[in-house]
């Protein structure tokens, strides 16, 4: 997994995922920007992706990022059984940790989402932020989500060895821990079969190329659409 980076790459990693960018209409998603699809998006049940960098779709483009191949998936395979047009809300900000994440999340409930997914607290361990501190804020995250009936998965991430055996750790239990005291599911980690593989990472070795986003797409489909087709319609208004 992590263990073919070099230690350089992961100063790579650091500088370019604690970058900064603006906010996005907290509706955007990365296909049903056409007017002439707004009444259908009003209608559709919304899935925020809450994330960093990697669910931004940084260095590719929109329609390759794993939140819009999600969405795509949902609609082609789920909708037919549920009856329920989906749409993906990317909520992907490069640089975001999980302590943005809290101050975000209400921001992003204007656009009344119907479920959420969490993938945040990567840039946490890059910067060595707690772990006590990270695992309260996606507490407050999902908690803040579930006071508004909004169902959640969580997502885990890892850091690489050289930050340290108790430390990584200490970091990626916080994610079993998490999802196992709230009884949410888990998707183990986000980056399973794409971290530290050049195959599918852009050439600094670090974010996903389109390939890397088909299978991240795959694994968030795979648990997303469980919990998506046991969900009653009467859920969504």
């Amino acid at each position: 997994m992590m263990t073919n980076f070099t230690f350089n790459a992961y100063l790579t990693f650091v500088m370019i995922l604690l970058g900064t960018s603006g906010c996005q209409d907290p509706s955007n998603s990365s296909i049903d920007s056409n007017p002439s699809t707004s009444r259908t998006v009003e209608k559709a049940f919304k899935i925020l992706i809450l994330g960093d960098s990697l669910t931004e779709g940084y260095g590719v483009m929109e329609n390759e990022a794993y939140p819009t191949l999600v969405q795509h998936r949902l609609n082609l395979e789920v909708s037919p059984k549920t009856g329920m047009v989906y749409h993906v809300i990317n909520g992907g900000i490069t640089g975001s940790t999980s302590s943005g994440g809290v101050s975000r999340i209400n921001w992003f409930l204007q656009a009344k989402p119907d479920f959420l997914v969490l993938a945040l607290g990567g840039n946490d361990g890059l910067r060595g932020i707690p772990v006590k501190e990270t695992k309260q804020n996606l507490l407050t995250i999902i908690q803040t989500a579930q006071s508004h009936d909004i169902p959640a998965i969580l997502t885990g991430m890892k850091m690489p060895p050289n930050y340290g055996l108790k430390y990584t750790n200490e970091f990626a239990n916080i994610f079993p821990s998490l999802a196992q005291s709230l009884q949410i599911p888990l998707i183990p980690f986000l980056l399973e079969g794409v971290g530290g593989n050049p195959e599918f990472n852009l050439p600094d070795r670090i974010h996903p190329n389109p390939a890397g986003h088909k299978i991240i797409g795959d694994l968030v489909f795979t648990y997303l659409s469980q919990e998506l087709s046991s969900l009653s319609p009467l859920h969504h208004d």
